[in-house]
């Protein structure tokens, strides 16, 4: 059945789709109530920056200029960050975004679908630590926001509306029958910590190819030639590490192996590590910030690096951005960005067993 034929069966549904409306409403607020801009990004371009991982969609297309055509590969974005930096570099300050974006090859499941509703924003001065507490900030706004724009839309008694479930402090979500707390401060574990408490083996014994595939064969994985450095990694991390992580409190995550991080500042006590952070709540990765990198020539270091990779594992091809790289050639300011995947945290906030279950038009209905 189709969300608008469940939704005109049951009009008591409407209020899961209301949370995610009123979490759309809320972080705007709480970023203009901080004078953040708020940066309109394009959906389409024509390079992005380099990771060997990521799945990219893309669509051919032909435009007219006068009576020239162009024939050439546009891409849907992954992520809005090219943009956001070159706006840094132009002198825009302190910004967010709220846009879809789009994946390939994403499976559609509970928890995936390719297209989403990203919020990223960018913070002066400050390092991904900063990025932890503005989380922290966020999550308690956004709590007491959704339940008092629930109330008035109670009080307008034009649909059927319950609130007595949810929290008016803000301070705690319940979902699928786990309170979490959400009073600061927030659980924290870097991953060499992880690697050591949980698995028993340090970073630094694991940076060759060979001996993280050692560890994984002892810990019972079937490993074949086929499987790099960064898969090995996270599979170890999705199940080993992750499941430690408390469902009734959240967890950042963070000091990620540089080999995964080609936007990222390298941390200058441990350079085994770059400076990123991931946010996990009620059992969902939801986030992901990082300090930002603003050596260019480093910069398109990595980016050729991420790009020979790609080649190597006959990855689709996409044109590098290197207009990128000389806007934080021409000079960026010091500053943190983070990208926060909107319809997991809708389902969470709503209480919902499935991302179908809180878009009116989700991509599960594609092909039925």
């Amino acid at each position: 059945m189709r969300t608008w034929q469940l939704l005109k069966n049951n009009p008591y549904l409407f209020q899961r789709y209301f949370i995610k409306e009123y979490l759309l409403k809320g972080c705007r607020k709480f970023f203009e109530e901080r004078n953040y801009h708020e940066f309109e990004s394009p959906i389409l371009t024509s390079a992005l920056p380099q990771e060997r991982y990521l799945d990219v969609l893309d669509v051919k297309v032909e435009i007219k200029q006068g009576r020239v055509k162009h024939k050439d590969t546009i891409y849907i974005i992954p992520t809005t960050e090219t943009f956001n930096k070159k706006m840094l570099a132009a002198g825009l300050g302190e910004h967010f975004v709220i846009t879809k974006v789009a994946r390939g090859t994403e499976e559609i499941d509970v928890n995936h679908s390719s297209e989403f509703t990203m919020l990223e924003w960018y913070h002066l001065n400050t390092n991904y630590f900063g990025l932890m507490q503005d989380c922290e900030e966020l999550f308690i706004y956004l709590n007491r926001y959704i339940y008092k724009s629930l109330e008035e839309e109670k009080n307008l008694n034009r649909f059927m509306i319950n609130i007595d479930s949810l929290d008016s402090s803000g301070k705690t979500i319940k979902y699928q029958d786990q309170i979490i707390d959400l009073t600061p401060p927030w659980d924290r574990i870097s991953i060499p910590d992880a690697l050591e408490k949980i698995c028993n083996v340090s970073l630094k014994e694991i940076q060759t190819e060979e001996n993280i595939k050692i560890l994984a064969i002892k810990k019972g994985y079937s490993i074949d030639d086929t499987d790099d450095w960064q898969t090995i990694f996270e599979l170890i991390l999705a199940n080993e590490i992750e499941p430690t992580f408390s469902k009734s409190k959240p967890t950042f995550v963070y000091n990620y192996p540089r080999l995964l991080c080609p936007l990222t500042k390298i941390n200058i006590e441990n350079p085994l590590v770059c400076e990123k952070v991931e946010l996990y709540l009620g059992g969902k990765e939801i986030a992901n910030g990082y300090t930002e990198l603003l050596d260019w020539s480093e910069q398109e270091k990595r980016f050729l690096e991420e790009n020979e990779a790609r080649k190597r594992m006959r990855m689709k091809d996409v044109k590098i951005d290197f207009d990128l790289i000389n806007a934080i050639r021409s000079g960026i300011p010091n500053v943190s960005g983070i990208g926060m995947g909107l319809d997991r945290v809708a389902m969470i906030l709503a209480d919902a067993k499935n991302i179908a279950e809180i878009n009116y038009f989700p991509a599960s209905e594609w092909f039925n």
